[in-house]
Order: structure tokens, then C-alpha cells, then sequence
């Protein structure tokens, strides 16, 4: 089929003024030519587009339409002029189409892919949450990562050369895609922790005491920024936590604690995760994804950090021995007022809140 019989198809196809069978010639045309199928697609795009800045082209094509029909009612004994200048409209308006179609694809698909290429260096993009708040990105290597409430993510439009890294600060479960030639990097404040394709999760508050790294499968190499020539090997089920600028693993059994020292006397011991009793299926450290606010032994300084990101208030301590009070628990549909009236359950110790800060005496 020649071009300037698909041309006059696809106008027609786009006005509604085509007939069955022009409709199933287009169909054969578009099967049977790859190019054709591409260009009636962007003419498709670009004749559905509501944007304002394609406006001026399609009251351009507007107006064409209308001289067409103009000349469509014209008496028989000019039919074969009709005819040729109807060839010659209809032709100007899918050169409109195909221009402003070509202009619409490159601005819309082509610069956007080109874009975090040429400008990888600086093509960062930043993911905050706000307390209460978590979110869910997916990377462009298919790593997912869910960022909980007050955290940051700082990670690049597109991946380019030899590894993958990314920036936290806060706390995000890592779902990484496994990719052995271009290990994925998250750098925090305390911690490196890289990574061929596995799920862990990352805490790393800037005012908590501690940060940890629990790894629920795969494998996790940890090297600390004040000590890099370290490097800790997490396993399945394993936990690392790192407290002022030291770092230290917990087992689960104490009695097989065995200190160990490196050249300059820095210790750790290993430790594993720690589910919830009764329920094998929920860990308490990954317990936030599945929106539950599990605490265990916790003194109330730390738990009042917690709660501040998890309902959204800021807490403050009148009587500062309350401070060292311990909690344990599980929260999931309680309201601040509920929780903090459970914990009145187990400490003696009375609040009152003015309007998103609460007071604790």
C-alpha cells in the first residue's frame, strides 16, 4: 500500500469518517507493516492528547477538517477537483499530526529516557517520608525498597556503571534484585552494607543510640566508615548492630556469648532476629512492613522515639526518671491515646496532649 493511501486512512480513521472496509484495508496495513503500526500509534497518542501546548496544532487540524466536509458538499461537476484538493487537505493535516506527534514522542518518551543518561552524575532523586508516613519505590533495576515514616532515601534516576548504591537515613526494608555483576551499596551513617540480591532490613535513625541490619535471606557484606578495613558477614537470620561507632552482634543465647577482639580491641559477638512469642510468622524487626508497632524490653526513651514516628506527635519528659521505665508490647489499630493508656497498665506515670505534643509526667 502506498503512503499517501495510508495517510488518507489513518485521517479518516481519526475523524470518524471512516467505512467498514477502509477500516479492515487499515487493519492489513497496520499487520502487515511494523512502521506503519509505529507511526498510526504516535498519531493516535498525539490526536487523543488534551495538552495546551499542542493546541495550536490541532486547531490547525481542526480547520482542515473543516474544509474537507466544506468540500465534501460541494455539487457533482466539481467532484474531481473535490477530490484532488481533499487529497491535498486531508494530506496537511496528518503532516500536522506526524509533526506534532514526532515532537510529542521526543518530549515525552525519548527526552525522558535520554535525560538520566547524560546527566547521571547529578540525576539523584530524594524520597522523604514525614511521621506516620511510609512509602514504597521500586529502583529501575527492580529492587524494591519500603521506606518507613521520618526517613530519607537519596538514589540515582538510573543505575550506571559497576555497582549500585543508594543513601539512607531512617529505617527501609530492602527487597534487592539480584544482579552479581553490579553489587547494590546502601551507605548510612555509621555503616556500608553491600549486597549481590537478598531482603533485609536497615535502621538507621540519626538521634537513635543504635543502628542495626537484619538480614532475612541472602547474604550482606557490612563495613564500618570508621573502621573499613572490617568486614562483617551476615548470614540468614542475623543481626548487626552498631552503637557508638562500635559494633556489636547479640545471640539469641547468652550463655554461648563469646567476646571476640579485633587488632584494636573493638568487640562483637553474633546474634539472630527475634520473632514475636506464639507467632513464628512476624519478626520484630521487620514487624513496621506489616504495620505493627512491636516493642520488647524497651526502655521509654527509646520508645517514645518510636512512637513519635509512628502516630505522628512529639513527646516530651517532665520527670526524666521516667525515662528508664521498660515496655513490651504489640500495637497495630491503637490510637496514641490507647497506647499510652496500656503502658499506664504496666508504669505508673500520667500525660496530657496539646495539640501533636505529649507530655509525660
Amino acid at each position: 500500500m502506498g503512503n499517501d493511501r495510508f495517510i488518507e486512512l489513518v485521517s479518516k480513521k481519526l475523524t470518524n469518517e471512516i467505512s467498514s472496509e477502509e477500516s479492515e484495508e487499515l487493519q492489513h496495513c497496520l499487520n502487515s507493516d511494523e512502521i506503519n503500526r509505529r507511526d498510526f500509534e504516535f498519531l493516535n497518542i498525539y490526536w487523543n492528547s488534551n495538552d495546551t501546548e499542542f493546541a495550536d496544532n490541532a486547531l490547525a487540524f481542526q480547520k482542515i477538517i473543516t474544509k474537507i466536509k466544506s468540500q465534501e458538499t460541494n455539487s457533482p461537476a466539481i467532484l474531481a477537483s473535490k477530490n484532488f484538493y481533499l487529497y491535498i487537505w486531508r494530506a496537511a493535516a496528518a503532516i500536522i499530526l506526524l509533526a506534532g506527534c514526532s515532537w510529542l514522542f521526543y518530549s515525552r518518551f525519548v527526552s525522558k529516557r535520554i535525560n538520566p543518561l547524560t546527566t547521571a552524575p547529578n540525576a539523584w532523586q530524594n524520597k522523604n517520608t514525614v511521621k506516620r508516613e511510609k512509602s514504597t519505590i521500586v529502583l529501575t533495576d527492580g529492587t524494591r525498597i519500603t521506606l518507613n515514616s521520618q526517613s530519607t532515601l537519596k538514589y540515582p534516576a538510573i543505575f550506571t556503571g559497576k555497582t549500585r548504591e543508594v543513601y539512607l537515613s531512617g529505617e527501609a526494608f530492602f527487597d534487592v534484585h539480584k544482579d552479581h555483576e553490579h553489587p547494590f551499596i546502601i551507605h548510612t551513617e555509621k555503616m556500608n552494607i553491600k549486597v549481590l540480591g537478598t531482603a533485609f532490613n536497615v535502621k538507621s535513625y540519626p538521634n537513635d543510640p543504635q543502628s542495626e541490619t537484619t538480614l532475612i535471606r541472602g547474604t550482606i557484606e557490612v563495613t564500618l566508615d570508621d573502621r573499613p578495613s572490617d568486614r562483617i558477614i551476615l548470614k540468614p537470620s542475623e543481626k548487626l548492630i552498631v552503637k557508638n561507632g562500635l559494633f556489636k552482634t547479640v545471640h539469641r543465647n547468652t550463655a554461648k556469648l563469646k567476646s571476640a577482639e579485633t587488632n584494636s580491641g573493638m568487640q562483637y559477638v553474633l546474634t539472630t532476629f527475634t520473632r514475636l512469642p506464639q507467632d513464628d510468622s512476624t519478626i520484630i524487626e521487620t514487624s513496621w512492613t506489616q504495620n505493627k508497632f512491636v516493642f520488647r524490653d524497651e526502655n521509654f526513651t527509646n520508645l517514645a522515639y518510636r512512637m513519635e514516628r509512628w502516630y505522628g506527635v512529639d513527646i516530651k519528659f517532665k520527670n526524666d526518671a521516667l525515662k528508664q521505665y521498660r515496655f513490651s508490647g504489640v500495637f497495630e489499630k491503637e490510637t496514641v491515646n490507647q497506647a499510652l493508656n496500656a503502658l499506664r497498665m504496666t508504669e505508673n506515670f500520667n500525660y496530657k496532649i496539646k495539640n501533636s505534643t505529649i507530655y509525660i509526667y
